[in-house]
């Protein structure tokens, strides 16, 4: 097995040596150092460009670094292959979920309008608050985080609704439907969360068209991917009163740029891609995910987190 760039962690040749005996574990700091090891190679970690690829004809499997990868990652000769590829989705469920829940909660408390104010001095009462036990939230994407994140709405009473084209069944959602269903949902959301994959299918996926079948009071917040959400409709949807307002943990460019209108758009909640930043049990849940694979592969046993590598999750 030869490991690469990026977060192979330095001990990960001896853990998973002692997992599987007899197995030969190689960690390279640079992918171009790893051409010799990649011919005998069976299976890889890290990202594993088209001209290293190519220099892996025994290749059967490749464990990808995050859980989100996009189309530079799955080039067309590997999604070709006969290469399997697992990730690392699962690891940080409840810090991604836990961020949306603080957009919610902060747009529901109204901080959005009432911080402004403090920067301003200004002491004034109003606008009212939102009762989440009165309000409904879709939830766009049920794996892992999507999940999580239905279980904290409940937990603040509000109706839930996962959209997903995948999931058929999840304890805390009080209603499930394909993804075919997105559009006759949207009109009933208070807050839409969106936590589905980049792929394909959802690049776009929020655009002018359903901005305009949302209510003026909903709130879209988006922990997932920026390229998910289309900018200038978001932008646009936001100025003309078509939605109340956003909580954005990704957006499309980024980083985003100093003269960008989202910063100082009113209803707008920003952070920089930090959801899942200091998050406790990186390194242990990774590693758990590494070498119990790598016994797998080893026994010929199915792997955790396959991917397809078509639609990129």
């Amino acid at each position: 097995m030869v490991l690469l760039p990026p977060y192979a962690e330095p001990d990960w040749p001896e853990r998973i040596a002692e997992a599987v005996p007899g197995a030969v574990v190689e960690l390279f700091e640079r992918p171009e150092a790893s051409v010799a090891a990649l011919a005998e190679a069976d299976a890889v970690y890290g990202t594993l460009p088209p001209e290293l690829f190519e220099q892996a004809p025994k290749l059967r499997w490749i464990a990808a670094p995050l859980a989100g990868l996009g189309p530079e990652w799955f080039h067309p000769a590997l999604v070709a292959s006969d290469v399997v590829v697992t990730n690392m989705r699962g690891i940080y469920n409840e810090h991604l979920a836990g961020h949306l829940m603080g957009f919610v909660l902060a747009f529901s408390r109204r901080f959005d309008v009432f911080w402004p104010r403090q920067q301003a001095r200004e002491w004034k009462r109003g606008p009212q608050m939102i009762d989440l036990a009165s309000s409904t939230a879709v939830i766009v994407g049920v794996g892992g985080s999507g999940a999580e994140a239905a279980r904290l709405c409940r937990a603040f009473g509000m109706h839930t609704i996962g959209v997903d084209p995948r999931t058929t069944d999840c304890e805390h959602l009080d209603e499930l439907v394909g993804d075919d269903r997105l559009d006759e949902m949207l009109p009933r959301a208070d807050f839409v969360l969106i936590t589905a994959p980049e792929a394909p299918s959802t690049i776009g996926m929020f655009h002018r068209g359903r901005f305009e079948l949302m209510k003026p009071s909903a709130y879209v917040c988006n922990i997932a991917r920026g390229k998910l959400v289309v900018t200038d409709d978001l932008v646009a949807a936001l100025r003309e009163g078509r939605i109340a307002g956003a909580g954005l943990d990704v957006v499309d460019p980024e980083p985003l740029p100093a003269d960008h209108p989202l910063w100082t758009m009113p209803g707008v909640l920003l952070t920089p891609h930090v959801a899942i930043a200091g998050a406790p049990g990186w390194y242990e849940r990774r590693t758990a995910i590494m070498v119990e694979n790598a016994k797998r592969f080893a026994a010929g046993e199915p792997l955790m987190n396959v991917v397809d590598k078509a639609n990129w999750f």
